[in-house]
């Protein structure tokens, strides 16, 4: 896919500090919007200043997200196409179909009201077929004003992370899902297998309906691979491989892929941090391949 913008590394440094003023331009806006809330809230109960501290909040909040949405942007047209092609081959950044579907991939994640998937990106990583894209989980709620009486919809972000399916175009004889020990723990202890390797058991959670084949397929030195790929990567991550030969990745890493993150970084730290990270990725693929 072409490069929309065809800005130099300088013209994008420009931009990414044009949208990071227009960031502190809403922080400043949203900070006032909560002071004259405060103030109405002192001030007696002032219905007037506490409608114009929410109006002044929103604004500022508004301001902030489409600063980041346009930064996010700027950053993936213009170096998105050069790293992912230098990790995946017929890389395709606007794919029509997509094939990785949170719901199949068995991965234990936060309660949730609807998922979103955003970005979706489809190569080939050494002739094997591979999509990416970011996940966001939301929550939902509805709640009843006093004032008013009427119903409100609340929505909350419960999660957000990097996702990967790659085919490995393999049959296996069932599937297994690894992912961390942590808060889910709880939910999900009863399917837990424990292997021999004690620090593999104290970072990562397994589950498998055959326990057998799972401990043979996770030797000693794939689960050392693996805690490799955990002291190396960005966030903590899950994956399923599937009996089909799917393979799931997720980094629940809280932002997304080409995240251009708070404007800080020059545009060749940033391509740096994406490279490592699609490596990262890659090498997850690597691991987990059947030998």
């Amino acid at each position: 896919m072409a490069n929309k913008t065809n800005m130099t590394d300088e013209q994008l440094a420009q931009e990414l500090r044009k949208n990071k003023g227009g960031k502190l331009g809403g922080k400043l806006l949203s900070l006032l919007g909560v002071i004259v809330a405060i103030v109405g809230i002192v001030l007696g109960g002032s219905i007037v200043l506490i409608v114009i501290g929410g109006v002044l909040l929103a604004l500022g909040q508004m301001v902030q997200g489409k600063r980041k949405e346009a930064a996010d942007r700027q950053v993936f047209d213009t170096l998105a196409p050069e790293v992912v092609n230098s990790v995946f081959e017929n890389a395709d950044l606007s794919p029509a179909e997509h094939t990785l579907h949170v719901e199949d991939s068995h991965i234990p994640l936060p309660a949730h009201s609807c998922h979103t998937g955003s970005g979706y990106i489809r190569g080939l990583y050494e002739g094997l077929p591979t999509e990416m894209c970011t996940v966001v989980l939301t929550d939902v709620d509805e709640v009843q004003r006093e004032e008013t009486g009427l119903w409100e919809k609340n929505e909350r972000v419960v999660y957000t992370g990097q996702w990967m399916l790659c085919r490995l175009g393999t049959q296996l004889p069932t599937g297994l899902t690894l992912w961390p020990r942590g808060k889910l723990d709880k939910l999900f202890n009863s399917r837990t297998i424990k292997t021999e390797y004690e620090d593999f058991n104290k970072r990562f959670n397994l589950s498998c309906d055959d326990e057998q084949w799972a401990l043979r397929f996770l030797n000693q030195s794939r689960m050392e691979r693996i805690l490799r790929l955990a002291d190396s990567a960005f966030s903590e991550f899950a994956v399923t491989l599937c009996g089909d030969g799917r393979l799931y990745i997720a980094a629940h890493s809280g932002h997304s892929f080409f995240d251009a993150g708070k404007g800080r970084e020059t545009p060749d730290a940033l391509r740096q941090r994406f490279t490592r990270e699609l490596t990262w990725f890659t090498d997850v693929i690597d691991t987990f391949r059947p030998v």
